[in-house]
C-alpha cells in the first residue's frame, strides 16, 4: 500500500527533529507524526497560499503590462488607419465626383464644338458657293475683256493699215497731199490708252481670282485642321478638355495622381518628408528647429496646368504653420519666375492655426508644370520651445487645352 505524499514529506522533515532507528521502518513515520502533531497546519497553508497568490498576481500584472504595451500601439495604428481610410474614401468620392463632372463638361464641350463645326461648315460652304459664283462671273467678265481686247487690237491694226508685208502706209484724205491726218493719230492714241487701261483691268481681275482661290484653299485647310482636332478629341475621352470652371484639385491629395517623388523641399525633418505636405494629411511637412526661414516646398504637376487657386494648411502638430509666403513657377524646374500682381512680387497671407484651410485666388492665373511655395514667415513660439517650419497645401486649376 502506497503511503500518502504528505507523510513522506513530513518524514523528511522529521530527520532533522527526531532520532530514530534505521532498522525500524516505521521509526521515521512515527517521528514525522510527532512532528506533525506539534505543527500548526492552518498557518503553514495560509502562508503558502498567500505566497502563491502574490506570485500569481505578479505574473498576471506582468502579463497584463506586456499585452498593454503591445496592444496600445496597435490600437493607435488602427485608429490612424481608420482615419486615413475615411479620408481616402472621402478623397475617392471627391475624385469620382470630379471625374463625372469633368466628363459631363467634356461631353457638353464636344457637343458644342461639333455644333459649331457643323454651323461653320455650313457657313463656309455657303461662302465658298458665293465665292465660286463670283469667280465664274469674273471669269466670264475676263473672257469678255479678252474678246474686247482682241477686237480693239484688230481695229488698231486696221487703223494702222498693217498689211501682210508689215509695212504701214500713210493715212491721207482725198484731195490732199501725202500728209498725216492729225484726227486719226489722236484716235489711235486714245485707243492705245484704252488698251492699256483694259490690260490693267484684266491684270487686277486675274489677281482677284488668284486671291479668292487662295482664300478658299486656306479655309479648306482650316476646316481640315478642325476636323482632325475633333477626331483627336473623340479618340481621347478620358482626357479633361474643358470645364465650366477651372478650380478642380490638381492631385496633391491623391498619391496616384502626383506620386511622393514629385513633391520636394529645401529641407525636411526626420520622418516628416515633403510628401506629408498633402492637404489634410496626418503627417505634414516639417523642417528642423530654426529662428528664421528661407525654406521652400514644390510640386511637379507632370505637365503644364492652369493654376487658379492655392490652399494652405498648417502642419498637424505642435502649433506649426506658415504666416506669409510667395509663389514661383517654372516650365522646366530650373528657371523660376516670381508670381506678380501689378508688376510687383505678390506676398500671400498664410494661416493663423494648424488646421484651418486658407484659399488664395491667383488673378491672373499661371500656366506651369512646376509650382514652388517660398516661406517668408512662420509661427514662432516662446524661446524655450522648438520653432519648426511646416505646412500642407493643395493647388486648384485645370488642364491646358490644345
Amino acid at each position: 500500500m502506497r503511503r500518502p505524499a504528505f507523510l513522506t514529506l513530513y518524514s523528511i522533515f522529521a530527520l532533522g527533529y527526531c532520532q530514530f532507528d534505521f532498522s525500524n521502518p516505521y521509526s521515521a513515520e512515527q517521528c514525522a507524526s510527532k512532528l506533525a502533531c506539534s505543527m500548526n497546519y492552518s498557518k503553514v497553508f495560509d502562508a503558502k497560499i498567500s505566497e502563491l497568490t502574490y506570485h500569481h498576481n505578479l505574473d498576471l500584472y506582468k502579463l497584463r503590462s506586456f499585452f498593454v504595451e503591445r496592444i496600445t500601439p496597435l490600437e493607435r495604428e488602427t485608429e490612424i488607419l481608420r482615419t486615413n481610410t475615411s479620408i481616402m474614401l472621402q478623397g475617392f468620392g471627391r475624385e469620382i465626383s470630379n471625374v463625372y463632372t469633368t466628363l459631363s463638361h467634356d461631353r457638353e464641350f464636344i457637343n458644342n464644338l461639333t455644333r459649331e463645326m457643323y454651323d461653320l461648315g455650313k457657313s463656309l460652304h455657303s461662302e465658298i458657293a458665293i465665292r465660286m459664283d463670283d469667280v465664274h462671273r469674273l471669269v466670264d467678265e475676263l473672257r469678255g475683256v479678252q474678246n474686247n481686247l482682241a477686237l480693239l487690237q484688230f481695229q488698231v491694226n486696221e487703223l494702222k493699215g498693217v498689211n501682210v508685208t508689215g509695212t504701214t502706209p500713210q493715212i491721207t484724205k482725198p484731195g490732199q497731199s501725202c500728209t498725216t491726218d492729225n484726227a486719226t493719230l489722236e484716235e489711235l492714241s486714245e485707243l492705245k490708252k484704252n488698251n492699256t487701261f483694259l490690260e490693267r483691268v484684266y491684270s487686277f481681275a486675274a489677281n482677284s481670282v488668284n486671291r479668292l482661290t487662295s482664300d478658299v484653299a486656306e479655309r479648306d485647310r482650316q476646316i481640315l485642321a478642325l476636323q482632325q482636332k475633333i477626331r483627336a478629341l473623340h479618340n481621347q475621352p478620358g482626357v479633361p478638355l474643358a470645364s465650366s470652371t477651372c478650380d478642380l484639385p490638381l492631385g496633391l491629395g491623391n498619391s496616384s495622381v502626383i506620386p511622393d517623388s514629385d513633391i520636394s523641399a529645401s529641407e525636411t525633418h526626420v520622418n516628416y518628408v515633403p510628401a506629408g505636405a498633402r492637404i489634410n494629411s496626418q503627417a505634414g511637412w516639417y523642417t528642423n528647429d530654426k529662428s528664421r526661414s528661407q525654406d521652400w516646398i514644390q510640386v511637379d504637376l507632370g505637365e503644364k496646368k492652369h493654376v487658379t487657386k492655392v490652399a494652405t494648411q498648417g502642419a498637424p502638430c505642435c502649433d506649426v504653420w506658415v504666416t506669409n509666403y510667395t509663389i514661383q513657377f517654372s516650365q522646366d524646374g530650373v528657371q523660376w519666375t516670381d508670381y506678380q500682381e501689378q508688376c510687383q512680387k505678390k506676398y500671400f497671407s498664410g494661416n493663423t492655426d494648424q488646421n484651418t484651410i486658407k484659399l488664395q485666388t491667383l488673378e491672373p492665373p499661371i500656366v506651369a508644370r512646376f509650382v514652388r511655395i517660398n516661406v517668408v514667415d512662420f509661427n514662432r513660439k516662446s524661446s524655450n520651445a522648438n520653432n519648426y517650419v511646416g505646412m500642407r497645401f493643395e493647388l486648384y486649376g485645370c488642364s491646358v487645352r490644345f
